[in-house]
């Protein structure tokens, strides 16, 4: 790994240099410009969900609770 990011680093720099001292000569020969795009109205799609009713609330119930005796031996 550390041997391709020095390859890449040389490169880089070689390209630099060659630019700085006029050996590359990069000119524009055409303009660009970005792709158009042309976007029509949609419809989303409809969804019919039957889901269950839930009803929520509160009740006084009584529950017996069972004794627990403990001797000391």
């Amino acid at each position: 790994m550390r041997l391709i990011g020095g390859l890449l680093l040389i490169v880089l720099l070689l390209l630099a240099g060659g630019i700085a001292t006029g050996f590359i000569n990069l000119q524009k020969t055409q303009e660009g410009s970005l792709p158009k795009i042309a976007v029509e109205g949609g419809q989303l799609p409809k969804f019919q969900a039957d889901v269950a009713k839930v009803e929520v609330g509160t009740r006084n119930e009584t529950v017996e609770v069972p004794t627990v005796d403990v001797k000391k031996p």
